[in-house]
């Protein structure tokens, strides 16, 4: 997403927004357009449509407070600004027959469960239907993109909110493919000049198993300071080294939020079942099904773990899809 911000297609705006720390729906919509009317994109688009430039200075005369370029715009109102209904009209109101907008939400799922924490439920399923009512009423140019580190069907799912996503397309990102890997591995590699053959790259992504960027990048990592301190090539004695750093204290701070994100997810009796789970897997290696089936609200459970991508099911029983987060999780979450 980061990427699409910087080098954005030609005709296309991408403003992205992490609002994983937004715990009121008036504070989403405001930090939503702030991010938009303070993008580099706002010069292009103005430029490309005449008219955006009006429907922009009507939104910041109907607000009370918002960040302009950095600039803090205050207006004297009787009643305080309703950023939600401003923002929907501004949705509504742009320009885009020359120009597409994008806006790309991080954390997103967080959102709505820092709402439902602050405001309940009823809170939170009204923000999911004013999210899905602004996606259907905005101009056809604008679209969103909805990302997070906690699945968002299975959080509105526990809502039982599920048609607020029903124009939702779901796409799940894969793992790299061995190939895919191997360059990835090899471009972070070279960029540090670090000498490493494509038998050490292979050795290291087969212990990997899973090979999401996040996993290649924390181990090669490892890899990069041991060479900085030996200056010798890399061996698989040096893998085998950075795997058994990896699941230290070292890795707390990386490791630490799949932890936490348990209980900002899932209620506290779920979210103490979600973790003897995972205990048991990881201590065990893996689980068999009819074993955890047996446990109350076991399902729910481990489907949330599924699509969060903590463990995989495959031949009848459950395994952490990362053994580095496994070995992790053995040492230090408890």
């Amino acid at each position: 997403m980061r990427f699409l911000e910087d080098t954005p297609i030609d005709g296309h705006a991408f403003i992205y927004a992490n609002t994983e720390d937004i715990p009121d729906a008036e504070e989403f919509f405001k930090l939503v357009a702030e991010k938009l009317l303070n993008s580099a994109a706002i010069e292009k688009m103005t430029k490309a449509a005449e008219g955006t430039k009006s429907v922009f200075k009507q939104f910041t005369e109907n607000v009370s407070e918002i960040k302009l370029w950095n600039i803090g715009v205050k207006l004297n109102q009787a009643e305080p600004p309703k950023y939600k209904s401003e923002f929907e009209n501004l949705m509504q109101k742009l320009d885009t027959e020359e120009f597409k907008i994008i806006i790309m939400l991080d954390e997103f799922p967080v959102t709505i469960e820092n709402i439902k924490n602050e405001q309940g439920e009823k809170a939170a399923i009204s923000f999911l239907h004013a999210n899905r009512g602004i996606r259907q009423q905005a101009n056809k140019g604008i679209q969103f993109i909805y990302t997070g580190s906690i699945g968002l069907t299975a959080i509105a799912g526990r809502l039982n909110a599920t048609a607020t996503l029903n124009d939702l397309n779901v796409i799940e990102i894969p793992p790299l493919s061995t190939e895919e890997a191997i360059k990835f591995s090899k471009l972070i590699l070279g960029e540090y000049k670090v000498e490493c053959s494509g038998e050490i790259i292979s050795y290291m992504l087969d212990k990997l198993k899973w090979l999401m960027p996040f996993f290649i990048q924390l181990i090669i990592q490892v890899l990069i300071d041991e060479y900085d301190e030996t200056g010798k090539p890399l061996t698989k004695k040096s893998v085998d080294r950075a795997f058994l750093k990896s699941s230290t204290h070292r890795s707390n701070l990386y490791f630490e939020n799949y932890l936490t994100r348990l209980n900002k997810s899932l209620p506290p009796k779920e979210a103490e079942l979600a973790q003897f789970i995972l205990m048991e897997i990881a201590i065990k290696n893996e689980m068999p099904k009819e074993a955890l089936n047996k446990l109350e609200n076991a399902g729910r459970v481990l489907e949330m773990l599924e699509l969060d991508g903590y463990i995989n099911f495959s031949l009848n029983a459950y395994r952490f899809n990362s053994p580095i987060l496994r070995d992790w999780w053995r040492k230090h979450a408890n």
